[in-house]
């Protein structure tokens, strides 16, 4: 048995649904027509990961890419 986290992405053929599971001892669980930033954040944060978001302007986006 693996004590890694196991993590399950639902989608379907219409792309209209998806559902995002977790099993690392805590459970987290979250379903909807899309998921957002801010479900991979906490997903991440969960994980024990440090995660900063960070907004920029589209021009200092451009500068970046």
């Amino acid at each position: 048995m693996s004590n890694k986290p196991y993590i399950k992405l639902t989608t379907c053929d219409g792309g209209d649904w998806e559902i995002l599971e977790v099993d690392c001892g805590e459970s987290y669980f979250r379903s909807c027509h899309s998921l957002s930033n801010e479900d991979w954040i906490n997903l991440l944060d969960l994980l024990g990961y440090k995660v900063e978001e960070v907004e920029i302007s589209d021009e200092e986006m451009e500068l970046l890419c």
